[in-house]
């Protein structure tokens, strides 16, 4: 050792596990007051003031973490998916891991439908702020796109699991596939059976089960 080591011992990572635990309750908070803010007054009747007041927090702070409405509001969209903030996709999170590892396609399917039922309990409110307000903000346009690319990605996922599954009859193919769980992840369905035909989320669940039974397992 030399006389440097000795008298400028090398520094430590700072780290204050509570304070970034307190980061991540605002950062949640904020989040989930954009969720609550944007569902009720839509896009255009939605501000940066009304999410920050509703969160509990100065408009300074929820500007310095989503720098614009835009931003706040796929954040509010990501969160309304997962259920949290966690930085983890869809796809590297347990129900996933589940359906991966069911043993045959009906059981693929029931934890499939229950993981629509899931996701669509959360998010299709905010599906629905999007998606009429992608006609006339570009910004929103790009993200609606985004979202519809990404369930184009989900059903081109579950559709190809479900083939790797034993159960599944030969007549079924993957495009096939895909066009029925693209109808059962479209937050319109469960709207429109929902708020349209009164149906309880878990009866959501088990309509959507059912109609994978009829249409994939048949």
């Amino acid at each position: 050792m030399n006389m440097a080591d000795s008298v400028n011992p090398p520094t430590r990572p700072y780290h204050a596990p509570q304070r970034a635990a307190a980061a991540a309750r605002t950062r949640e908070a904020i989040v989930a007051a954009a969720k609550d803010v944007f569902e009720r007054l839509g896009w255009s009747g939605a501000t940066m003031r009304a999410v920050a007041d509703h969160a509990g927090v100065s408009v300074k702070t929820v500007e310095a973490l989503y720098r614009t409405k835009a931003e706040l509001l796929k954040t509010a969209v990501d969160y309304a998916i997962a259920g949290d903030i966690r930085p983890v996709p869809i796809l590297g999170r347990e129900p996933v891991a589940a359906m991966q590892a069911a043993p045959d396609a009906p059981a693929m399917l029931r934890l499939h439908a229950r993981q629509v039922r899931s996701i669509s309990s959360r998010a299709a409110p905010i599906f629905w702020v999007v998606e009429q307000a992608a006609s006339a903000h570009q910004d929103i346009a790009g993200l609606w796109a985004q979202m519809s690319g990404n369930r184009r990605a989900g059903a081109q996922w579950a559709a190809a699991t479900l083939l790797a599954k034993p159960g599944v009859p030969p007549h079924i193919g993957q495009r096939y596939a895909e066009e029925v769980f693209w109808i059962a992840i479209d937050p319109g369905t469960y709207r429109s059976l929902t708020l349209g035909r009164g149906l309880s989320p878990a009866g959501f669940e088990t309509w959507i089960n059912n109609f994978y039974n009829k249409m994939l397992l048949r």
